[in-house]
């Protein structure tokens, strides 16, 4: 169960908050905290543990109930008093009357006791499932170092990549459309990536550019995505025209829609402007309907210059219909030696297959059938094994899948991997169905929101960032999710997960009851009544989506995090976001507010905070959110915003680790004492971003000696003296 181990390091993570975060603990609340989080802890090395017995399920589904339950009582009590006694400062939450302290004491001394009793049988069945006689393989055989060199690599193919650069970079001045087509997980995006980035298409083109399309596609993300490609324009473009967001709030839908489609007009005649005379080669990845494709191809002039559209799709009929003037190009399957060669790269890197798994290994590679995606999967679950049993168990089951269908084999062979992936890795992975399909994630903003929703075991605050970037590294040894961009000193900058993978997160979220994102296709038209329990809600960007939607209260008291990311009109008061009163993750990036809502300070548990807004009201108590880690508020209009300013409360908000704005100003920070010269130091801040230079003083880095990263916003003029 996925859940397990986040409901127990999410526990554990809380636990310790709690007993940094506050200074008038009572003794014996400190003694107990510390007792409730080594007895929790003491589980952990059990979620490893053989779970397909009976048992053993219902032993792991206790301890993710015990967990839930105790996280649940301990927060809630911290809210209620918290909102009882409207204290200017949380960090002294626990300064309460007795019967709070007694309240909390009788709730660590009850978890403690149910945490005891479900220890004493996991110890039991543990001795139990004891088994000997496996032959190691020696150490493990994954390495981090093959991520960097293997993850983009093509087995295969050799002579048809030959032939569509031949036929790129052929004579024909006519513009032309080739279309490579073929079932998920054959390597049709993998293939057209080494297209991509061959040297002689590099050299051939003067433009080169890059959109994904997939099933629910977004008109304004495509073409940013192509002016970025072609002109260098970066995203605040994109936040230019989100901008317009906070004033939808006063406008009927009506204007709504003429006003985006008239930013969606501007940017594709940018990007005509941008390709007029110029020799392009545009990749349009992962096209699902001929629709789509009619809205996409005006966008491309023919400059009779040699310019070309390469295309992937599933649909041989929109492969056919979008070809022009040549015939569409089907995706084969792998053969054995192929097959093999993949395998062993994916498994091994350099070594070479071990001669005491070879027997296995050629009977695994045999039944995947040459399906590219599969064997990379495989390999990469297989990598971690350590024992000929663990790699015959694995063959076992990849065999048991012969006889289906492509897509039931392909399903079922990923749902195995997920299956087979260690406790640790297999919340952080099922995350990944938060965001949209296709979409490019951002791995700092993705390891910031595995941080604030407790998927990482809590060893040190400054250890977390660290302990993220090595879990999202496992995931991509493992070929579960790919490198889409690195930074320019190789570290990977933004990662995706394909598309049968994404169904793979929804469907084993949903047995779950961890995860609800809104299918807009059943909503439209219907008022949206979300499920009682999902820990994580999301709203997906969509096309068409425009019904109304409402939470429960039972969706309210469960839910740990709110994602919207399309950008349509949204009221905040139907979201009633006071009522979320053990939300941790607010993350509505894309959706914009002229103020930042006064609810927002009820969310005493919030951990992440993303919107666009264009002030913070100065008596808004933000210091209340004393929990927040993650604080990122953008503005409508980047280039001509102005100063968002931060009151002093911002200084008491002890564990924020990374504050983005587009421009803010900072107070002083407050001595610590009126005697002293000390001031206060954030010393968790790790970035600020968009820090205005008037407030550049010796005192604010005093402030904020901490940071790693710092990013000045200010005009020319600004900088002076």
């Amino acid at each position: 169960m996925a859940t397990v181990y986040a409901a127990v390091t999410s526990l554990m993570g809380t636990i310790q908050l709690i007993s940094q975060s506050t200074s008038d603990l009572q003794e014996d609340h400190k003694e107990h905290l510390k007792l409730l989080y080594d007895k929790v802890g003491s589980m952990l090395e059990f979620l490893d543990t053989n779970s397909n017995n009976e048992p053993m399920k219902d032993l792991l589904k206790q301890v993710k109930d015990v967990a839930h339950k105790v996280e649940d009582e301990v927060e809630s009590h911290i809210q209620r008093e918290a909102q009882k006694k409207l204290l200017k400062m949380l960090q002294r939450v626990f300064h309460l009357p007795t019967n709070a302290h007694s309240r909390l004491l009788m709730i660590l001394q009850r978890a403690i006791k149910d945490i005891d009793s479900v220890n004493k049988e996991l110890m039991k069945l543990r001795e139990n499932n004891m088994r000997a006689g496996n032959c190691s393989l020696g150490a493990s055989t994954s390495s981090q170092s093959n991520a960097l060199t293997l993850e983009n690599e093509m087995v295969g193919y050799n002579i048809e990549q030959e032939l569509m650069l031949g036929q790129l970079r052929g004579h024909s001045s006519q513009l032309e459309v080739i279309s490579i087509f073929g079932m998920g997980g054959i390597g049709k995006s993998t293939f057209a990536k080494r297209i991509f980035f061959d040297p002689s298409i590099v050299s051939f083109f003067d433009v080169r550019a890059w959109i994904v399309v997939s099933k629910d596609y977004s008109i304004r993300r495509m073409l940013l995505s192509l002016l970025q490609d072609a002109i260098g324009v970066d995203e605040e473009a994109d936040k230019k025209s989100d901008g317009e967001q906070p004033n939808r709030l006063q406008k009927s839908d009506g204007e709504l829609e003429d006003g985006l489609q008239k930013i969606d007009d501007a940017l594709a005649d940018r990007l005509q402007k941008s390709l007029k005379g110029r020799r392009y080669l545009i990749v349009v990845d992962d096209i699902w309907s001929t629709e789509a494709w009619d809205e996409i191809k005006l966008w491309f002039p023919d400059n009779s210059n040699r310019s070309r559209i390469l295309l992937t799709t599933r649909d041989m009929n929109v492969a056919q219909y979008a070809s022009f003037p040549n015939d569409p190009f089907p995706m084969r399957l792998l053969k054995p030696k192929e097959s093999w060669h993949l395998f062993c790269q994916k498994a091994f890197g350099k070594k070479g297959c071990p001669t005491e798994v070879e027997n296995v290994a050629r009977v695994v590679i045999e039944n995947c059938q040459g399906l590219p995606l599969i064997i990379s999967v495989v390999a990469g679950t297989l990598s971690s094994k350590r024992t000929l049993d663990a790699w015959r168990e694995v063959a076992q089951s990849v065999s048991s899948l012969v006889n289906l269908d492509d897509y039931e084999r392909c399903s079922g062979v990923l749902s195995l991997s997920y299956s087979y992936l260690p406790s640790h890795l297999k919340a952080c992975f099922l995350y990944f169905g938060v965001f949209p399909k296709a979409s490019e994630i951002s791995v700092k903003k993705l390891i910031r929101l595995w941080v604030a929703e407790g998927l990482l075991e809590l060893k040190g605050l400054e250890e977390l960032e660290k302990l993220g970037s090595s879990l999202l590294h496992d995931l991509i040894d493992k070929s579960l999710v790919v490198v889409s961009k690195r930074s320019l000193d190789g570290k990977t900058k933004t990662c995706r997960i394909h598309d049968l993978l994404h169904d793979l997160c929804l469907r084993e979220a949903e047995k779950e009851n961890l995860l609800y994102v809104v299918n807009p296709s059943i909503a439209k038209g219907h008022r949206t009544v979300f499920p009682k329990g999902r820990q994580w809600v999301s709203l997906h960007s969509a096309r068409g989506f425009s019904s109304p939607f409402r939470f429960g209260d039972l969706t309210h008291s469960k839910t740990r995090s709110l994602h919207i990311s399309f950008t349509k009109s949204i009221d905040y008061l139907a979201l009633r976001l006071n009522h979320f009163k053990l939300l941790r993750v607010l993350d509505l990036e894309k959706v914009g507010f002229h103020n930042l809502p006064r609810e927002i300070v009820h969310l005493v548990s919030l951990r992440y905070l993303a919107m666009i807004v264009r002030t913070i009201p100065k008596d808004l108590p933000i210091s209340k959110l004393w929990n927040l880690q993650t604080f990122v508020f953008p503005q409508y209009f980047p280039n001509t915003c102005h100063t968002i300013y931060l009151s002093n409360e911002i200084w008491e908000m002890s564990q924020l680790r990374h504050l983005h704005s587009s421009k803010i100003y900072l107070n002083s920070p407050p001595k610590v004492s009126a005697n002293e010269v000390k001031y206060r130091v954030l010393e968790n801040l790790q970035s600020v971003y968009g820090l205005s230079p008037c407030c550049c003083t010796k005192e604010i880095f005093e402030g904020i000696k901490k940071v790693k990263k710092l990013g000045i916003f200010g005009k020319n003029d600004e900088y002076d003296g």
